[in-house]
């Protein structure tokens, strides 16, 4: 396997030079991982995005499970999801990476945290995956728990509202997963607060990629 170090390249998208870094991101729901990816999407030229909900929708109703779309897959989660769905997913992903590293700028827009009708569930990828993943960064999008829930009850998109407490603990177990995966791989791992000025985070993830 070659080492993440080997496969960064400078790359130039028209006037723009751009790291071909593979970056792993998470966060807890409404830790608003989609709206800034797809903003971040239109500054970074040729950068690619696994969005895992959007591919585990399609994947379990390829299944035949009558699934409307990725807000009814939050609502009913595990109840839909099996253990088996994410390691096959996990193979798909990894496929993807391996197709592009090196070549464009990938993000990888993931949460094994879930929060379901008995607490949470961690499906996490296994030591040898992540190993195989090798990203070259890890980056963990947080909000307080105020801010959390004031998402969700304005726009719910089929996610529970959680209590304060819930929204604190589950951006805790995305951040822990995401710290173990940066000791694994030997990969920094960032933390950033995207209830600030969007303009102001877009420059800063930007920069990572200069």
């Amino acid at each position: 396997m070659l080492t993440k170090s080997s496969n960064i390249c400078l790359l130039k998208m028209g006037e723009v030079r751009v790291m071909s870094k593979v970056i792993y991101v998470t966060g807890a729901p409404a830790a608003g991982k989609s709206s800034t990816l797809q903003a971040l999407r239109a500054r970074i030229p040729g950068m690619e995005v696994w969005e895992y909900g959007e591919r585990l929708t399609s994947y379990v109703r390829a299944r035949s499970i009558d699934l409307v779309d990725q807000s009814e897959l939050r609502a009913k989660s595990a109840q839909v999801v099996t253990p088996d769905d994410i390691v096959q997913l996990d193979g798909q992903l990894l496929e993807f990476v391996e197709l592009r590293r090196g070549k464009v700028p990938v993000l990888i827009d993931s949460h094994p945290v879930t929060k379901e009708e008995y607490g949470f569930r961690i499906t996490a990828f296994s030591e040898n995956r992540v190993r195989d993943l090798a990203p070259d960064e890890i980056w963990v999008f947080f909000t307080s728990p105020e801010e959390t829930r004031r998402r969700i009850q304005s726009e719910s998109g089929g996610r529970p509202l959680p209590s304060e407490e819930e929204a604190r603990m589950h951006t805790s177990l995305q951040a822990s997963i995401a710290a173990t995966y940066g000791i694994i791989v030997g990969a920094p791992v960032y933390l950033f607060d995207t209830a600030i000025d969007q303009e102001t985070l877009l420059s800063r993830l930007t920069r990572r990629f200069e």
